[in-house]
């Protein structure tokens, strides 16, 4: 293969993460990035993937957890969460790949799954996040501050369920994904 700048960053997650590398195709050819994310899947359905989508990379965006806090498979405790993400963590240090990992998209669900009032615990898993991101193990992308509303939630003008993305949503987080991500 030829040097790590011709490899694709690839970003690994779920609905979040596939329907990314469609709205913003234009901003992923041109920065050589590869949305491999598989709608639905729960951060243990991609960490069983993680080696594979992360063959041939030269480094990881990593963005997961809503899917856990939204019990697609089941209650999902945030210490499992957090042990996918760090069993993920090791995986990338362990190939030699460079991880960020982006915090969980704000939401209340309030088109999909309202009974679930999900805005204070992705609040704790992103603090989480950050102070396992502050202690070095990887580096932190902020989604949370430029997509909240006050209370917590995604700010309506970015979604049209109130968990996934629409493409206001999508512009309104690339800056702080190209600040992090893109040599300056």
């Amino acid at each position: 293969m030829g040097s790590r700048q011709d490899r694709p960053l690839v970003f690994i997650g779920d609905s979040i993460t596939a329907a990314w590398g469609v709205v913003r195709a234009e901003t992923f050819a041109r920065h050589g990035f590869v949305a491999r994310g598989v709608p639905g899947q729960t951060s243990g359905q991609i960490r069983a993937r993680f080696l594979r989508d992360a063959e041939g990379a030269r480094g990881i965006h990593l963005l997961c957890g809503i899917n856990d806090i939204a019990e697609i498979g089941g209650p999902v405790p945030d210490r499992e969460i957090a042990a996918n993400i760090l069993a993920m963590g090791r995986l990338a240090f362990a190939a030699g790949l460079p991880l960020w990992i982006g915090t969980v998209m704000p939401s209340d669900f309030w088109g999909w799954r309202p009974e679930l009032r999900p805005v204070a615990r992705i609040r704790v898993l992103n603090g989480w996040l950050r102070s396992l991101c502050d202690a070095g193990a990887a580096r932190l992308i902020d989604y949370q501050t430029p997509l909240a509303d006050a209370s917590g939630a995604l700010a309506r003008a970015f979604t049209e369920d109130g968990i996934h993305l629409n493409a206001a949503g999508y512009a309104a987080v690339e800056p702080a994904m190209l600040r992090a991500l893109v040599p300056g």
